[in-house]
C-alpha cells in the first residue's frame, strides 16, 4: 500500500472514532422537541411568506422565485415596498395576494396563501386572530418548551432552553420572577393542585421542586438516568410523576421527595405523562409510537394503546377522565376511550407534527400546537374544526389553558415566545 493510501485510510478511521467518542458524549435524552429552525433576528423588518399552494412571488416587481407548497421565503422589507404572491399555474385554484408594507419594525410580517375561493374567508380568519391575541410575553433568550398555568389562573410558568424558569402574570403579562438552577434545557413545568408547589424537569436528567410564591428552591430529586421531559402531579398533589429518555416514568412523594416507584414498559424515550381528574390513571406517551396506561396507585400496567405511526409527543385527559387525548409526530390527534382503550376518533389536517394537545376545563374543547406554527382548537364530541390561530413565527411545542377557562397559553420559539389567547368568544 503505498504511503499516500495510508495516510488517507488513517484519516478515515481517525474521523470515525472521532465520530463515535462525539455521539458517546452526547446527552443520553433526546431533545424533547426538535429544535424549531432559528430565524435570526433582523436588523430592519422581515417579511415571512408561507403558501398552502405552491407559488411564485414578487417584491417590489422584481421576481423572487418559487415557494413550495406548505414551505416558506423570507426577504428584508422597508417601509413601502410591494408584495405580490401568486399561485403557480399547476393548481387549479388561482389564489393572489398583495401587500404593501406599512412598518418596518423588529417584527416579522406574515402572509398566507389560501385558494382563491377561501381568500376572503382567510383574511377575516387573519383579522380575528389577532384580535384574540391577549399579548405577547418576551423574556427567555431561548426556545420555551413548556408553559403551565397555577390553579386560580393568575400566574403562567414557562421553562426554556435558557436553562430558566420565569413566572408570569397572566392577566398583565408582567415578568414575576426568574428560577435559576438548572444545568440545560427545562422541558415540563406544573403547579401543584395547591398552587404552592413549581415542578420543572430538565435536561440535566433533575426535577427540580420550587416554593411557586418566593422562587426558593425546595429541593431536587435525582434518579434518572436520561432527560426530563415531563412531569406532572397527581391531582390530590401527593404524587410527582415524571417521564424521561432513560425510557422510564418516575413516581415521587411530593411532600418528601421519596421515590416511590418505577414504572417500565416502554422501549424508548417517554415524552409525556398525565394524571386523569380522578386520580386513578396515569397515562404516558412515547417515542415507541405507544400510549401506556397505568394504575396510578400500584404502578401496574392497565393496557397499551397502539394506533400512532410515530413518536407520541403529548398526552392529555378531559376533564371528566373518560377521554384521553394524544398528539403525534405523524402529524394527528387521536382520541382514546380511557376505560376500555378504544380508538373514538383520529383528527387529520395537520402539515407538521403535533406537539401538544389540551382539554379546556369543561372538557369540550380540544387544544393543539403543532411545528405548522399554528394552534387549533376542535369541538371534542364532534371533532368538528372551532378555529385554526396563526400568529407564531416558529414550531408552537405547548398549549395549556388556563383553569378558568379564560385564556389559552402557547409556547414557541423565536422572540415571541409566548402567546396568551383570549379564547372566551371561540369556545362558547
Amino acid at each position: 500500500m503505498r504511503k499516500s493510501e495510508f495516510a488517507g485510510w488513517a484519516l478515515v478511521a481517525a474521523m470515525a472514532v472521532a465520530t463515535v467518542q462525539g455521539m458517546a458524549q452526547q446527552d443520553e435524552g433526546p431533545i424533547l422537541r426538535p429544535k424549531p429552525k432559528p430565524i435570526a433576528k433582523p436588523a430592519a423588518a422581515t417579511l415571512l411568506v408561507m403558501c398552502d399552494l405552491a407559488c411564485n412571488w414578487k417584491l417590489d416587481g422584481k421576481e423572487r422565485g418559487r415557494i413550495a407548497a406548505g414551505d416558506s421565503a423570507t426577504a428584508p422589507v422597508s417601509l413601502g415596498q410591494h408584495l405580490v404572491a401568486a399561485a403557480t399555474e399547476d393548481n387549479l385554484d388561482k389564489a393572489e395576494k398583495e401587500l404593501d408594507i406599512e412598518a418596518a419594525k423588529q417584527t416579522l410580517v406574515r402572509i398566507e396563501l389560501a385558494p382563491v375561493r377561501d381568500a376572503r374567508l382567510w383574511a377575516e380568519q387573519e383579522a380575528r386572530d389577532k384580535a384574540v391575541i391577549s399579548r405577547t410575553l418576551q423574556g427567555h433568550s431561548g426556545f420555551v418548551y413548556s408553559v403551565a398555568f397555577s390553579p386560580d389562573s393568575r400566574t403562567l410558568a414557562s421553562g426554556s432552553e435558557d436553562k430558566t424558569i420565569k413566572l408570569w402574570d397572566a392577566a398583565g403579562g408582567q415578568l414575576l420572577r426568574t428560577l435559576e438552577g438548572h444545568s440545560n434545557t427545562v422541558y415540563s413545568v406544573a403547579f401543584s393542585p395547591d398552587g404552592r408547589t413549581l415542578a420543572s424537569g430538565s435536561g440535566d436528567k433533575t426535577i427540580k421542586l420550587w416554593d411557586a410564591a418566593s422562587g426558593q428552591l425546595l429541593r431536587t430529586l435525582e434518579g434518572h438516568s436520561g432527560s426530563v421531559n415531563s412531569v406532572a402531579f397527581s391531582p390530590d398533589g401527593h404524587t410527582l410523576a415524571s417521564g424521561s429518555g432513560d425510557t422510564t416514568i418516575k413516581l415521587w412523594d411530593a411532600a418528601s421527595g421519596k421515590l416511590l416507584r418505577k414504572l417500565q414498559g416502554h422501549s424508548s424515550y417517554v415524552y409525556s405523562v398525565a394524571f386523569s381528574p380522578d386520580g386513578r390513571t396515569l397515562a404516558s406517551g412515547c417515542n415507541d409510537l405507544t400510549i401506556k396506561l397505568w394504575d396510578a396507585a400500584s404502578g401496574q400496567l392497565l393496557r397499551t394503546l397502539q394506533g400512532h405511526s410515530n413518536s407520541v409527543l403529548s398526552v392529555a385527559f378531559s376533564s371528566d377522565s373518560r377521554t384521553l387525548a394524544s398528539g403525534s409526530k405523524d402529524q394527528t390527534i387521536k382520541l382514546w376511550d380511557a376505560a376500555s382503550g378504544k380508538l373514538l376518533r383520529t383528527f387529520q389536517g395537520y402539515s407538521s407534527t403535533v406537539a401538544s394537545v389540551a382539554f379546556s376545563p369543561d372538557g369540550h374543547t380540544l387544544a393543539s400546537g403543532s411545528w405548522d406554527f399554528t394552534i387549533t382548537l376542535w369541538d371534542a364530541a364532534s371533532g368538528q374544526l372551532l378555529r385554526t390561530l396563526r400568529g407564531h413565527t416558529n414550531n408552537v411545542v405547548s398549549v395549556a389553558f388556563s383553569p378558568d377557562g379564560r385564556t389559552l397559553a402557547s409556547a414557541s420559539g423565536n422572540w415571541d415566545n409566548i402567546k396568551l389567547w383570549d379564547v372566551r368568544g371561540i369556545l362558547k
